[in-house]
């Protein structure tokens, strides 16, 4: 296997849009490594998330493979039905 570094990108959300950085990692490297020595935690509040790499939720101990895109989940605001609901009465009363 090489030593050689390679690209991920990591994309998460700030102020409710989605944004992304691209980063170099060493074969082998865990998601809970790599956020550790990359100081992630700068880019975006990382309490109570989750993670995931095309879309699919990973543990902290997955190893980052060439071009993964990492994924940060922060729980949604408001239930999804919920939500459905008042757009569509909001709808019905325009």
């Amino acid at each position: 296997m090489s030593n050689q570094k390679f690209k991920i990108e990591i994309f998460f959300p700030v102020n409710k849009k989605l944004k992304s950085r691209e980063f170099l990692v060493s074969p082998g490297t865990t998601l809970d490594y790599f956020l550790k020595s990359h100081d992630v935690n700068i880019l975006c509040d990382f309490r109570d998330v989750k993670y995931g790499v095309f879309g699919k939720i990973v543990n902290l101990d997955y190893i980052i493979k060439q071009g993964d895109r990492i994924e940060i989940y922060h729980q949604a605001s408001q239930d999804p039905k919920k939500a459905r609901i008042k757009r569509a009465e909001s709808k019905k009363k325009a």
